[in-house]
């Protein structure tokens, strides 16, 4: 973690009341060069056809243009390339799937890692989503423990039939 994002995380444990108004001077081309460095980098192309490859041939200029469009306050996050993949193991249908470009991808994580240094310390210990060092098997792990000692006697999974293609987008945000 970077010195800014180690200070922010540690001023957000601290003061959980603390608010944050302006973190666009962390996205600078260094941390976005850093995060690169940190990104999966196997991921398809976007509505644009450009490879990971040819971002990270050019990515000194092309951090150095992101970084300018977003002080200038003109930068827009292209259509995301939608896609339809086959559900899971025992499952028919597929599922819809957006694949942003690899520019707008490397802006997304630089942003989660910023809001991941702030918010981490509100997150709740039993909460394994999306977040960083833990995964779907931590959680299957945590929740054996609780069925082991007693803790819980009943375990529901529900899954909503096409949730994100029928929720209403506007209403959320």
């Amino acid at each position: 973690m970077s010195t800014q994002l180690a200070q922010i995380a540690k001023k957000a444990q601290l003061d959980r009341k603390v608010r944050f108004t302006s973190l666009a001077h962390l996205l600078t081309p260094e941390f976005l060069k850093q995060t690169w460095g940190k990104m999966n980098r196997r991921g398809a192309s976007g509505i644009d056809g450009e490879s990971t490859g040819q971002f990270e041939s050019e990515l000194e200029q092309r951090v150095g243009e992101i970084c300018a469009r977003l002080r200038a306050g003109v930068y827009r996050a292209p259509p995301v390339r939608r896609v339809e993949i086959p559900k899971g193991p025992g499952k028919t249908g597929t599922r819809p799937l957006g694949i942003p470009t690899v520019e707008d991808r490397l802006l997304q994580r630089a942003v989660a890692r910023i809001l991941e240094a702030i918010f981490e310390a509100d997150f709740c210990d039993f909460s394994y989503g999306y977040r960083p060092g833990r995964n779907p098997h931590h959680a299957l792990q945590a929740l054996r423990v609780q069925i082991v000692t007693g803790k819980v006697s009943h375990v529901y999974e529900a899954d909503i039939r096409g949730y994100f293609t029928h929720v209403n987008h506007q209403w959320m945000l």
